[in-house]
């Protein structure tokens, strides 16, 4: 989710378990809800060293249980260095509950959090709203004006300002339920697996969802309130060549595996010397096919080979942004 609805979201929360008086958690506490609200996105500081390292970490870590706690505590120490009169217990509950509401609004969003990381790598996610959704973000702009403009009973104001946020993601779930029902209705009698749903941004009522079969990647827009299906992408899952097999002890390939369901890899020239490049990217990533019939996605993972199959950089690209660093032995 977007950094203004984790700060807005975080404070919201903070002041709605506050007492009227503001009393619970004292002086400091809503600097340090915002900033804890927004701790757990430290973990950026991996992407210079490999947008695959990044999105390996950021699922784990920062972004479980055990990390929130962490940071949450880390920023009201911070915080009551600068706020007089603070209290560290009262401002550490305070950053807790902002840096666990971070991952609240990221699963909700459709982020696959492992939330009891270290202790089961199983991932959670409820994918009820888009990344930065508008309505949301709309509605929570809307509701921090309220609580600036109130702020003799801000408490009050947070708890209503919480119940219109948790109705509409009500209202959103009874439509992902019925998107869910509608995707698992088979197709001229084949019933493919669901293997990813990500709601649409921009609108209430879709969302996309990945499947997969015995010989194909597809998405599918799906809308929950008319129950319709339109087809997205396609891809053939064909079998794998000799050298994108090797390409799976690439670092870059094998952090990518770790964390994605729906891969796809492209084989193509590097250069015009021979050597050949070895594309990892999921479908989640990508658009329909051009005239050309090569997939184009956001983000590739993956290396080049010289003429004999031996590895020679890692590549990752992101958009137009090109990461190399060298082959680990």
């Amino acid at each position: 989710m977007d950094p203004v609805s984790h700060v807005i979201f975080a404070r919201t929360i903070v002041a709605a378990i506050d007492t009227p008086d503001r009393a619970r958690f004292g002086r400091g506490s809503g600097l340090t809800a915002c900033l804890a609200g927004l701790a757990p996105d430290i973990d950026c500081v991996f992407m210079p060293f490999g947008w695959d390292i990044y999105l390996r970490v950021h699922e784990i870590g920062t972004h479980s249980l055990a990390g929130a706690a962490v940071l949450g505590c880390a920023t009201a120490a911070l915080v009551q260095r600068f706020a007089r009169g603070s209290r560290l217990r009262a401002l550490a509950a305070a950053g807790v509950s902002g840096a666990i509401s971070h991952l609240g609004l990221d699963v909700l969003s459709g982020a696959r959090l492992g939330l009891l990381w270290p202790f089961t790598g199983a991932r959670t996610t409820l994918p009820l709203v888009a990344m930065a959704e508008p309505w949301l973000v709309a509605l929570l702009a809307i509701g921090a004006m309220a609580m600036w403009m109130r702020r003799g009973q801000m408490t009050r104001t947070a708890r209503a300002v919480l119940v219109a946020v948790l109705a509409c993601f009500c209202a959103k779930g009874v439509l992902y339920a019925q998107t869910l029902r509608v995707a698992h209705v088979s197709v001229n009698g084949v019933q493919a697996q669901t293997a990813g749903v990500e709601a649409r941004w921009g609108t209430l009522t879709q969302w996309t969802v990945f499947e997969r079969d015995a010989g194909m990647l597809r998405s599918e827009i799906v809308d929950g309130w008319r129950g319709t299906r339109t087809p997205g992408i396609a891809w053939p899952i064909v079998p794998a060549s000799p050298l994108v097999a090797t390409s799976r002890s690439l670092d870059t390939v094998n952090n990518f595996l770790q964390v994605h369901d729906l891969p796809l890899a492209i084989e193509r020239p590097a250069e015009s010397d021979g050597t050949r490049e070895i594309s990892w990217s999921d479908l989640r990533y990508c658009k329909r096919p051009g005239p050309s019939a090569t997939i184009e996605c956001g983000l590739w993972f993956g290396g080049t080979f010289d003429r004999d199959g031996r590895a020679l950089t890692q590549v990752v690209r992101v958009g137009g942004w090109v990461q190399t660093r060298p082959v680990s032995h």
